[in-house]
């Protein structure tokens, strides 16, 4: 059954009440590939992931750490590459509570959920500082691992100026200098890749596409993924990876869609007051990769093309995964020595300035096991 991009545009334009999350479809269509362009020959990839230690309450100092990680690589005429590994800890109060003014006896200790929604804008934060630091006048693909939903922003359920704080005093205009850093000359293509996603939008909308029922059967004969109704079960029962890993060739990626889950609409708005939920499916030579990039990138064919061709490079040079976002990943990981070591550390420190350093007696027993 062939289907129009306006016809299903027109079908899957409005989310409604169907017990099944499906995208929204764009000019490129429900279904296709894309070839990726040839990438330019001088450009730089970049990015930045973060990992955190958590305050915990069996160390008699209360404290976290938060570690940035980066990777920088030139490709072209003059080729380099810069990583840093960025750790800073939090011991005093000013760094470890949010609080709505000096003055408020209101305050919220970052830790948890928090301390990883922190996490996530300061990465964002210093993604921005790696793009400004770049000296040379080429593309720039500045990639960030996982998504642009910023899911940790929103799943706590934080005061309102908790929220206050993290959004419009530091993504807002974190992302606002990041629009802002592409220029002629210098456009800057963002994007997030998630590796072998688990979402079922396009599929769903495939499922709309295809069904001709309206909202109120749907929701009396159809579950998440399976239905009485022949059309609409032919397209139920499997993920999109599963559905781009039949029709994408190495490099290809998929038409551009918008996501229809309120919940990435809700992150989105928050971000920049508009949609940010843009996203492709990319083949990147061993795996469906998902890429979700801003609106000014969804709405710009040749930066759209450029970002394409950029990420599709950097995964065939990473072996099937983009080799910035792995590097990042490594300069940022704190690993269970490192966690064991920073405990040793807070105890010195603790020991070395005349404190007691009491712990919990769960603590002691890991260590003197009865048997």
């Amino acid at each position: 059954m062939a289907i129009s991009p306006a016809e299903a545009a027109e079908r899957t334009a409005a989310s409604g009440r169907r017990p099944f999350v499906f995208s929204r479809t764009g000019p490129e269509g429900l279904l296709g590939s894309r070839e990726p362009q040839d990438a330019p020959n001088d450009w730089v990839a970049l990015s930045v992931d973060g990992s955190h230690i958590d305050v915990d309450r069996h160390l008699p100092l209360r404290c976290h750490l938060i570690n940035l990680g980066g990777c920088a690589i030139t490709y072209g005429e003059e080729p380099s590459c810069n990583l840093f590994s960025e750790p800073t800890l939090a011991v005093d109060d000013a760094d470890l509570y949010l609080r709505p003014d000096a003055e408020s006896l209101d305050e919220t200790l970052i830790a948890g959920q928090l301390l990883g929604a922190l996490r996530t804008v300061r990465e964002v934060e210093r993604l921005v500082e790696s793009v400004d630091d770049l000296a040379a006048e080429s593309p720039v693909l500045a990639l960030l691992d996982g998504t642009l939903a910023f899911w940790d922003v929103q799943r706590g359920n934080y005061p309102g100026y908790v929220v206050d704080y993290l959004i419009n005093q530091r993504l807002r205009p974190a992302l606002g200098r990041l629009r802002a850093a592409s220029r002629p000359g210098r456009p800057v293509a963002v994007a997030a890749y998630t590796s072998r996603p688990q979402t079922a939008e396009v599929a769903g909308a495939v499922r709309v596409a295809l069904c001709g029922s309206g909202d109120v059967e749907c929701a009396r004969r159809c579950s998440a993924r399976r239905s009485d109704l022949m059309q609409c079960d032919g397209a139920a029962g499997f993920d999109d990876r599963e559905l781009f890993e039949a029709l994408l060739e190495p490099g290809q990626r998929s038409p551009l869609y918008q996501s229809g889950r309120l919940a990435s609409r809700f992150a989105v708005g928050l971000a920049l007051g508009e949609e940010w939920s843009h996203f492709y499916y990319l083949h990147s030579g061993t795996e469906i990769g998902r890429v979700e990039v801003p609106s000014w990138v969804a709405d710009d064919t040749p930066l759209l093309a450029l970002s394409h061709a950029m990420l599709a490079k950097q995964c065939e040079l990473g072996l099937g995964y983009p080799v910035v976002v792995s590097e990042a990943h490594e300069q940022a990981v704190v690993s269970s020595r490192d966690r064991e070591e920073f405990r040793k550390l807070a105890l010195m420190l603790m020991e070395q300035n005349g404190l007691p350093t009491p712990e919990s007696a769960k603590t002691i027993s890991k260590r003197l096991p009865w048997l």
